[in-house]
């Protein structure tokens, strides 16, 4: 992907999380890993997601400094800096404050397979037991990628989600669906004992649903979607 196209995609997923009601003022962020690079491009820190335009993006190092833009990342990145360096697989990470996201970390619960479409993290999402306060160094930043391990998800207890993906659309569409299945169980566990996906019938779920080629056509949905009432995105067909 060239890195017009990585920055595209990134400035999509920005909005697309904000229309998903996941922005929270200035707190929240998106990271993509340059392919090969101990950098990535990012938002402004002090502007929430609805703000983030292509020409405001920034590439930063892995120490938070700028290279390429005006002004410095969120402070707190180092939650995507040591996953990076943990994880090689990963190019991108998404960290929202959504409300059924905080609520399952809160009431210290981490995401079950109940459901068709959260079974995209069976067996692939962890619970960051511990609160310290905001992440201002490397050393919570590496205790945050020593629980997330090599799994997809992580509810961070008291604060919020994260989400990894292999590209942006993966991340972004898998938030999307963390932040909805943890609703969906706050609904369903006050309404009733949690009915359980059958551990083989959510295996092959997670395995459709994550499929390149249908990822593809539901990141494509959500691009032309999104650009249909924030037409300054571009065109997305």
């Amino acid at each position: 992907m060239s890195e017009a196209a990585l920055k595209q995609d990134l400035l999509h997923a920005y909005h697309i999380l904000d229309a998903d009601g996941q922005a929270s003022g200035i707190a929240g962020h998106l990271t993509a890993r340059l392919p090969g690079a101990d950098r990535f491009w990012s938002h402004r820190w002090g502007i929430g997601f609805d703000e983030v335009r292509a020409e405001g993006l920034i590439e930063a190092d892995f120490d938070l400094r700028t290279i390429r833009g005006e002004g410095q990342v969120n402070p707190t990145l180092h939650i995507h800096t040591r996953i990076y360096r943990a994880r090689p697989d990963v190019a991108c990470i998404i960290h929202t404050h959504g409300k059924a996201g905080v609520a399952l970390g809160c009431a210290g619960m981490t995401l079950e397979t109940i459901t068709q479409t959260g079974a995209v993290f069976h067996d692939d999402i962890a619970l960051f037991d511990e609160f310290h306060g905001i992440v201002l160094d490397t050393n919570e930043g590496d205790a945050i990628a020593a629980a997330l391990g090599g799994k997809r998800g992580l509810l961070l207890k008291n604060h919020g989600a994260l989400v990894v993906g292999a590209n942006v659309a993966e991340a972004c569409i898998g938030m999307t669906v963390l932040e909805w299945a943890a609703d969906v169980q706050l609904r369903a566990a006050a309404a009733g004992p949690l009915q359980h996906l059958d551990p083989a019938a959510a295996a092959q779920s997670k395995r459709f649903l994550l499929d390149a080629k249908n990822l593809g056509l539901r990141w494509d949905f959500l691009k032309r979607k999104i650009g249909r009432s924030r037409p300054f995105l571009g065109d997305a067909t």
